[in-house]
């Protein structure tokens, strides 16, 4: 049974990890994961997991972010503001 298909699926995966860009939808070849190819699948994954922690953090940071601009009062000529930085 041949692995290239795969192969190629792998090969994929690993470049969308390292170029960091959006990766398009796939599907799983029709012949089942060759057992050579295993644990280089399990890094792709674990790689993935990686990746999916670090976006989840920093959606974070960018949502609290958001919520500090958020109470920023608008400007307006003439008239000081505060801004509570403690809260």
């Amino acid at each position: 049974m041949s692995g290239t298909a795969w192969e190629e699926l792998l090969d994929r995966f690993e470049n969308d990890l390292d170029s960091a860009r959006d990766a398009a939808p796939w599907h799983p070849p029709a012949e089942p994961l060759p057992a050579e190819l295993a644990d280089r699948a399990r890094e792709v994954l674990r790689r993935q997991q990686q990746r999916i922690t670090a976006i989840s953090a920093e959606q974070a940071s960018v949502a609290q972010q958001l919520t500090a601009l958020r109470r920023v009062p608008d400007a307006a000529v003439g008239v000081p503001a505060f801004l509570d930085v403690d809260s």
